[in-house]
Parts: C-alpha cells; sequence; structure tokens
C-alpha cells in the first residue's frame, strides 16, 4: 500500500519563477458538495463556502480558505439533533437540505436553506415532533439557522412562514432592509416548467417577512425553466439578480439582470410602480395579495444581453464538464471578483452520446471581471463625443477570454499565504480531471472518528465518504462490510459470508448476489470504480501497513490496488446519477459485521 497521506485539495508546484504561485485544479471541492454559496469574511480574513448536504447527517458543511488551495472543515451548521428537528429522518431520496445562502448579517453569520421531499408520515414514524412538521409544512421548508462563529453552535432552525419554493437568498441593502429572495412554480406559468422569482423583506430579529410578495423575474426567454439559486448583489448604485436556469442537469446555466437603485432596493420598486401609474399601466400580480414588477412590455429588471454569462450546455457531449451553474459571487479585496457554481464530471459511454456521472455534483471556481461595452463615438456639431459612462460597472465576465470553467487556477500568495491573485488555465485539454491530476491522488487512511465521516438517512451503522475521483478504489480491513451508496434502491455491498467475499447489487430495488470466492487470511477487500466498471478485489496488507497506519484505521481511499487480486466485476452505470435518477453523487460507507 502506499503510506503517503495527501491533502483533501492537492496542488501542483507552477513552473513559473514566482514561488508564491501555486496550481490547483479544478473542482476545488470534489466529490458531492453540490449548490456551494460563498462569501468573503473580514472577521476572520478567509472565504467561507457552504454546500448542499441533502440526506447527509451532519449536514451543511462549512470549509473556509485563504487560498483556494488549502480548504479547512471547520465543522458543520447541522447536527444530529438539529437534523431531526429539521425532518431529514423522513426525506426521500434526494431530499434534505437545498441549496443553502451564506451570508453576514449584522454580526451574525446566517444561513437560509430548503428542507425538501419530506414524507410527513414517515417523519412521523422515526420520532419526528408534530409542530416541527407543522412548522415546516407552513414554511414550505424553508428555514434560517444563524451563529456567533462559524464552528458553532448554530440556532435553529427559525421556520419562515409563508415562504413558498426552494433555494432562498438573504440579502442586506445599503438602507438596512433584509430582503428574503427566492425561486417558485410560476402561479400562472405560461409554458410547462416555468418558475418565477420572488422577494419579500424579512426582520433579521424574529425571522418573519414583512409587507407583501413580489415577483421579480420570470426567465430570461420564452420557454425558460427552472430557475434555482436566486442571488441579490449591490454594485455601487445598480443591484444585481444571478438566477440559473434549464435545470441542474445538461441545460444548467446562468443568467444576470439589473436595476438601477441609487436608494435602495424598495425605493427603486416603488418607483417603478409610480411610474407604471403614470403611464396608466398595471401589471397582474401573481396573486391579489402581491405585487409584480414583469410585464409583458415593462420589466424593472434589466437583463444583460449576453446571456448566459457561464453554461457547458453549447460544448456538446464531448465535453466531459457538464450541468455547469448554480452560481455565487464574491469581491475578494485583493484577487476582486471570482465566482463558484457546481458542474458534473462526467464518464463516457460505450456508445456515441452516453454520459455518466458517479461523483454528484462538485464545486468549481472561476475568476470574474466586471465589463461594459467598449466605447463608442457620436457625431455632433463640434466632432466626436466619446460615449461611455464610467459610473456603469457593466456585467461579469466569467473566465475572461475562455468562456467555460477552467481546468486549473493560477493561485498567487501573498508572503503571509492569504491570496493575491487568481487566472485561469486551461490544461489537458481532452483529458479528464483525474487524469490531469494523475499521481497526485494518494492514498488516506480513515479512521473511525474522521470528521469527513457521514451518516445517511436509512443507512443504520454506516459511516460513508464521498466518492470523490473518477478513478476509485476503496478497500476495508476483514470484520467490516464496505458499501457503494448511491440511494436507498441503488447500491452495492461486500462482505465476507461463510468464508466467502460477495457482492450484493441492487438495481432499481431488485437485488442479486455476485460470488466472488474464498477470502485468504487478513486480506482486505474493496471495490475499484473506473471507466463505468466495478471491479472487486482483495489484497494483503502487511503488519508494518497496519501499524503505519494505525489499528483505528478501517478503510483506505484512492488505495493503490496494483497488486490487489481481482475476484470479479460488473457493470456500474447503475450507480450513475443518470441511471439512477436524482441530484445525489456516490458515497463509500463501512460498517462493523454485524454479529450473529
Amino acid at each position: 500500500m502506499n503510506n503517503e497521506i495527501c491533502m483533501h485539495n492537492e496542488t501542483v508546484q507552477s513552473l513559473s519563477a514566482d514561488a508564491h504561485t501555486r496550481i490547483t485544479a479544478n473542482p476545488v471541492m470534489r466529490g458531492m458538495y453540490p449548490d456551494p454559496s460563498w462569501i468573503w469574511d473580514d472577521v476572520r480574513g478567509e472565504i467561507v463556502l457552504v454546500n448542499s448536504s441533502f440526506e447527509l447527517v451532519p449536514g451543511l458543511p462549512i470549509h473556509v480558505t485563504r487560498d483556494l488551495v488549502s480548504w479547512e472543515h471547520v465543522g458543520d451548521a447541522v447536527d444530529q439533533a438539529m437534523a431531526h428537528r429539521l425532518l431529514i429522518d423522513g426525506v426521500e431520496d434526494s431530499g434534505g437540505l437545498y441549496a443553502p445562502t451564506i451570508r453576514r448579517i449584522g454580526e451574525r453569520y446566517v444561513i437560509v436553506c430548503t428542507v425538501a421531499r419530506v414524507n410527513e408520515p414517515q417523519a412521523l414514524a422515526a420520532g419526528c415532533l408534530p409542530e416541527d412538521i407543522d412548522h415546516c409544512h407552513a414554511a414550505q421548508g424553508n428555514f434560517v439557522i444563524t451563529a456567533d462563529s462559524l464552528e458553532g453552535p448554530w440556532h435553529g432552525p427559525y421556520w419562515v412562514a409563508g415562504a413558498e419554493g426552494i433555494d432562498p437568498d438573504i440579502f442586506e441593502d445599503s438602507d438596512g432592509t433584509v430582503w428574503w429572495t427566492q425561486t417558485r412554480p410560476a402561479v400562472k406559468p405560461q409554458w410547462e416548467g416555468q418558475t418565477e422569482v420572488w422577494t419579500q423583506p424579512i426582520d433579521p430579529g424574529n425571522w418573519m417577512l414583512q409587507g407583501h410578495k413580489t415577483v421579480i423575474w420570470r426567465g430570461y426567454g420564452v420557454n425558460a425553466v427552472w430557475a434555482e439559486g436566486p442571488h441579490l448583489y449591490r454594485l455601487g448604485d445598480w443591484l444585481y439578480l444571478m438566477t440559473a436556469e434549464g435545470g441542474t442537469s445538461f441545460e444548467h446555466s446562468e443568467m444576470i439582470m439589473r436595476t438601477y437603485a441609487p436608494r435602495g432596493f424598495a425605493a427603486a420598486l416603488h418607483g417603478f410602480e409610480r411610474e407604471l401609474a403614470a403611464h396608466d399601466t398595471w401589471i397582474e400580480p401573481s396573486r391579489e395579495t402581491e405585487h409584480s414588477v414583469v410585464g409583458q412590455y415593462d420589466r424593472l429588471f434589466e437583463a444583460c444581453k449576453k446571456n448566459p454569462i457561464l453554461t457547458h450546455r453549447h460544448l456538446g457531449n464531448g465535453e466531459l464538464i457538464q450541468c455547469v451553474g448554480h452560481a455565487d459571487l464574491l469581491c475578494h479585496p485583493q484577487a476582486g471578483w471570482l465566482l463558484t457554481c457546481l458542474g458534473v464530471r462526467e464518464t463516457p459511454g460505450d456508445e456515441k452520446g452516453e454520459l455518466f456521472s458517479y461523483l454528484g455534483r462538485e464545486t468549481f471556481v472561476a475568476p470574474v471581471v466586471w465589463e461594459r461595452n467598449p466605447a463608442s463615438w457620436k457625431l455632433e456639431g463640434n466632432g466626436p463625443i466619446k460615449q461611455d459612462d464610467a459610473s456603469d460597472p457593466g456585467w461579469p465576465v466569467v473566465a475572461p477570454g475562455a468562456g467555460r470553467l477552467p481546468d486549473a487556477l493560477a493561485v498567487t500568495m501573498n508572503d503571509d499565504g492569504s491570496l493575491h491573485a487568481v487566472e485561469s488555465l486551461a490544461q489537458c485539454v481532452g483529458k479528464t480531471m483525474d487524469d490531469a491530476r494523475g499521481s497526485y491522488i494518494c492514498a488516506e487512511r480513515i479512521g473511525s472518528q474522521d470528521d469527513r465521516l457521514i451518516g445517511v438517512r436509512g443507512r443504520d451503522g454506516y459511516r460513508f465518504m464521498r466518492v470523490d475521483s473518477l478513478d476509485y478504489a476503496v478497500m476495508v480491513r476483514p470484520g467490516h462490510e464496505l458499501m457503494l451508496h448511491q440511494d436507498s434502491t441503488h447500491a452495492v455491498t461486500m462482505r465476507l459470508v461463510d468464508g466467502r467475499l460477495q457482492a450484493s447489487i441492487v438495481d432499481r430495488g431488485e437485488e442479486s448476489l455476485l460470488d466472488l470466492g474464498h477470502a485468504e487470511p487478513g486480506e482486505w477487500f474493496g471495490i475499484h470504480l473506473r471507466n463505468n466498471r466495478l471491479r472487486f478485489l482483495a489484497v494483503r496488507v502487511s503488519a508494518a501497513d497496519i501499524d503505519n497506519a494505525g489499528r483505528d484505521v478501517t478503510m483506505i481511499v484512492h488505495a493503490d490496488v496494483s497488486k490487489a487480486r481481482m475476484l470479479g466485476q460488473c457493470d456500474a452505470r447503475f450507480l450513475s446519477t443518470e441511471w439512477a435518477g436524482g441530484f445525489v453523487g456516490c458515497l463509500a460507507g463501512i460498517r462493523v459485521i454485524p454479529s450473529r
């Protein structure tokens, strides 16, 4: 076995003469780290990032970084007790905690989120309190949690009664008003799948919505569907709305709009409505109790004519990074504007156009610049006059010159290790990201107390890690059984039964057994996932390796399988998102063999 233990996000020293520049590969968070949201935190002097966690417990993992290279897991916003109050025990496959937004409001860290796909009878049977179910129902699963420190304790959940839809955003404007913004299915849809983004002031003292809802967006174009992850940002006198459209699969894309709001968002909304009234124009709201600023000819928000500002949907099936979108922006004090988003690393199938993903949606980063159209000249009586408004911040350009997510980032650091600048790098064209990383993926020995281990609703006794590589091998020591989990109806379990190794394959709820032969004394066994195949392996681990690893080590991920004995193999596609459906990636889990 390889005794080297590597960091979660490996880096390669740059060939640049600048000793403070490093190259780090995208995605920066590997494995199932979907729906990223982040902030620059002046208090800590770090970037803070949170991800969706679905039915995983603990949930809403929080990572910090000073340089985009080294990421520290500082904790999880949802512990076992809060997960129970959030009804995670009762969620269905691909349900649970969706699309958090993290911000600082006042002196507190605030995360807003949705718990989705709650089976209420199942939650009651699991011991969840009826009042928690009632509060969740009244808020359509939308809640707030707060903390004075990222490490916790996190307080809440504070259910937001009257909220509708998913993917809430929280935004504090320059006038001190705090806005709750999210997406919901259109109340009066013009086509199937149409959604609308609505906003409403919220009181951060009691987290109750104030006033009325206002619909502010209904899609970039005709047949635009499934808006998600809306976020509001202020740049000077302008307020920007950024949201993904097209769904979180192969048509995913990121759109941006803006409105002029020098005196605040509330004043802009009121001013727009007064202007409509002055012209005897009225926009019919979705409901009588609501307002709308999205009419057939009149809209408060002007869309960027270069939308989408980020997508891979136009790159075709030969592109192995797909489903790009669900983005969030931040402004770093030295490196400038950065964008994080999700993307999916795909594995080609045997037939043309086939793509399969096993890792779920991962977190990518790209640099951003703000540009307006080049200056033009207008001919007047005294000669050409330059047309350029220096007060206009323009629109975000993601990964300038590339127009897609970069394969890697060149990160320049200050002498104290803090981030100074970020540039996009396109490298290893035509290869997968694991090819780009090559030998830098190293074996990691996992003990039973590793803080990356998580539980999954319905998999009692198992502790899981995210599968984070397209070439992934995991081995477990005797006395345990191993599972690769996609969802409750798609999994493979490897165990020792009466001296023989056996693989139990569950595909769409139907189980089949694969006899793998006798296990030799002292052998570890495991599974290798690569190129849409599962290989079942056994390997002898020497006493010295065990001693070096530590007696607590029960699982080795990114294992060296060059000397392993192959016991059998099968098609892996039943573990892919495309086959199983849903939104999650594979997890590698282990538990002690139950006594008989």
